[in-house]
């Protein structure tokens, strides 16, 4: 019996999904992999509307929701956090800012200190600790801007 091409599709994505979670923990055993956060977060931000790749976007929101609960910040705070900065500020930044990699590189860095700040911000309302932030993140932050624009470059 032969095996159609959408059957392959769907094995290829669950091959993704499951390598993907696999990297998730490898990278919370040695810290200096990426996290790729602001990369999944900009790939959100410009397919958000595409109907053609809703379960990527899908997938890329259960990413940030495992990345969430993998580096001890609240479940779906990235998800929560890209609702509010796409309805508020999304079309401002667009309108504003006429360089794409500019665009990209201010998505990158609202994704990682957005997030981190809605964090603060839920520990301080529930008086808990904040989550720190370590001098990785910068290093994070400026991996994932050259890979956002190298991927995502003229798609914005």
């Amino acid at each position: 019996m032969r095996r159609s091409s959408i059957d392959q599709n769907y094995l290829r994505l669950t091959l993704i999904c499951l390598s993907l979670v696999f990297y998730q923990i490898i990278s919370s055993l040695y810290t200096f992999l990426p996290l790729f956060v602001g990369v999944f977060f900009t790939y959100i931000v410009i397919n958000f509307e595409k109907e053609k790749s809703r379960l990527y976007v899908y997938f890329s929101f259960a990413y940030l929701s495992i990345y969430d609960l993998d580096k001890g910040f609240y479940l779906f705070s990235s998800i929560l956090f890209f609702m509010i900065f796409y309805h508020i500020f999304i079309e401002r930044i667009r309108n504003f800012f006429t360089c794409s990699n500019c665009i990209l590189v201010i998505y990158v860095l609202v994704a990682y200190l957005g997030h981190f700040l809605l964090n603060s911000f839920i520990s301080y309302i529930l008086h808990k600790d904040s989550p720190p932030f370590s001098k990785e993140y910068i290093y994070y932050i400026v991996i994932d801007i050259v890979l956002t624009i190298i991927l995502f470059k003229g798609k914005v």
